[in-house]
């Protein structure tokens, strides 16, 4: 899908030079001025002539630190002759955001987050994403080498991306990590090593999520087979929210060069949609310039209440989740370690989903109609059901349809969550609390009526000496639904 933007070509310096490095080889020098601000991108066409083997490029900017937290960064990616207009999927080269300071791509090989493949002759773009918090601006420069010779063996076919061989099949409950990162964008971790602490971690399914690049779902080498399932995915990084594309075919790529002005977001949605993935709104709450939701909910299909460690931005997400279900809004709740590295555990927070099979697309139907809890650790469990007469019984995700007057039978078990307390919510707030002593387990049950309560969800938190309440498991909701 391509959408029109209004593109802006950086303002630059270039000048060429053969002989810098081999004979043969053009170096193109750029440099510049960006403006300040976060909101921005800026192109750089150059020509690619016919026999270039290698393109290698190197950058540099101003550096700036506001108080340790903010700095200066200079986004990286490029473009193809197809063209560098928003969606372009086929002119996509490759991003590293503010990773790297370089990168080199050739037919058979590219740096992680860049696509190997033909380096077809014709205008190639150098895209940047400056952020730049200097109220005067930030000097940039960029060198392009490009190397010429026999071009490299382009890899084979691309096989079908699923490096997993199940341990497990059939209809169950499967545990997996919705949002993780490897050196394909700025996490740590090489595909196998992220694989290997899924594993770990209990893990039946790991979803691969770099920023705005598809280059790890690409290169299915690198992750192990026998491991976890490994299930495609795009972290999309606009200045405006970040969103996780789950589940998407190998080959998808989405934009992310976009606000809310352009009125473009439902459109990248709907794709990722029609691609059998799922819009997931990630971190919607985290006080960050460019990080916080700002395309609202009418096109997602979930929302990240649970990122990382709990904290004060995953309460606060969970009360924008928890108004929406008061809403009637049926918009799932899932969670995510956002590991970068080891500093970040893969699997913590983990979310559990009940699928027909461990594939991608049966993961995502479940995690699509909320059959799915979230916890801390793999040795968290929940149980949790509604009932009505003797025959009814569902689980989270499912709809309970009774009348007005039937009585309805709710029922919470947690396993694994010592000295902790565990509630049933609806939307009047929390209606049943039980304790949950050292054993780790414990049950709480509560009755309704079918007018009484549209839904009911599960939250086990344990109580920090030195911080908030800690959340050890949350639930997606059982809906009440009258019988008319």
């Amino acid at each position: 899908m391509t959408t029109s933007l209004p593109p802006r070509r950086a303002d630059s310096a270039p000048s060429s030079a053969r002989g810098a490095l081999n004979d043969s080889d053009v170096v193109l020098e750029f440099s510049g001025r960006f403006r300040f601000g976060i909101d921005q991108w800026a192109y750089v066409p150059f020509t690619v002539p016919p026999e270039v083997a290698r393109i290698v490029v190197t950058t540099g900017h101003q550096a700036l630190s506001v108080l340790g937290v903010a700095r200066n960064v200079l986004d990286l990616g490029i473009f193809g002759p197809e063209g560098y207009d928003v969606g372009n999927a086929a002119g996509f080269r490759g991003w590293s955001g503010g990773a790297r300071s370089g990168y080199a791509l050739s037919a058979g090989s590219a740096t992680p987050g860049y696509l190997p493949g033909p380096l077809t002759p014709g205008t190639w773009t150098l895209a940047f994403g400056p952020v730049v918090l200097n109220p005067l601006g930030m000097d940039w420069w960029a060198r392009v080498v490009l190397e010429f010779g026999r071009p490299e063996a382009e890899p084979p076919p691309r096989p079908r991306f699923a490096a997993g061989t199940s341990r497990r099949r059939g209809a169950a409950w499967y545990r997996g990590d919705l949002h993780t990162h490897t050196v394909h964008s700025d996490g740590h971790y090489q595909p196998h090593e992220l694989s290997a602490v899924a594993d770990d971690a209990g893990l039946d399914f790991v979803v691969s999520t770099e920023h705005n690049t598809n280059s790890a779902n690409l290169s299915r080498a690198g992750f192990p087979r026998g491991g976890p399932e490994i299930v495609p995915g795009e972290e999309v990084t606009t200045r405006h929210g970040h969103w996780l594309a789950v589940g998407l075919p190998p080959d998808c790529w989405v934009d992310w060069r976009y606000a809310p002005r352009d009125g473009v977001f439902t459109r990248f949605a709907a794709q990722v949609r029609v691609q059998g993935g799922l819009v997931v709104a990630a971190h919607p709450a985290v006080p960050l310039p460019g990080a916080a939701w700002e395309f609202g909910y009418g096109d997602v299909d979930a929302i990240e209440v649970w990122n990382g460690l709990w904290n004060l931005d995953d309460e606060l997400a969970l009360r924008i989740w928890h108004r929406l279900l008061v809403r009637g809004r049926r918009i799932t709740a899932v969670g995510g370690s956002d590991s970068h590295g080891a500093h970040q555990r893969v699997g913590r927070p983990q979310t559990v989903v009940f699928a027909e099979n461990l594939t991608t697309a049966d993961l995502i139907a479940g995690l699509r109609n909320g059959h799915c809890y979230l916890t801390e650790t793999d040795s968290v469990t929940i149980r949790f059901t509604a009932a009505a007469g003797d025959a009814t019984v569902v689980g989270p995700g499912g709809t309970l349809t009774v009348g007005p007057e039937t009585a309805v039978k709710v029922m919470a078990e947690v396993r694994g969550a010592p000295n902790a307390v565990i509630d049933l919510i609806t939307a009047r707030g929390r209606v049943a609390r039980a304790p949950v002593g050292e054993s780790g387990t414990a049950i709480v049950r509560w009755t309704t009526l079918g007018a009484d309560a549209r839904f009911a969800r599960l939250e086990v938190r344990r109580r920090q000496r030195q911080r908030r309440e800690s959340m050890v498991a949350l639930s997606n909701p059982i809906w009440i639904s009258e019988a008319r």
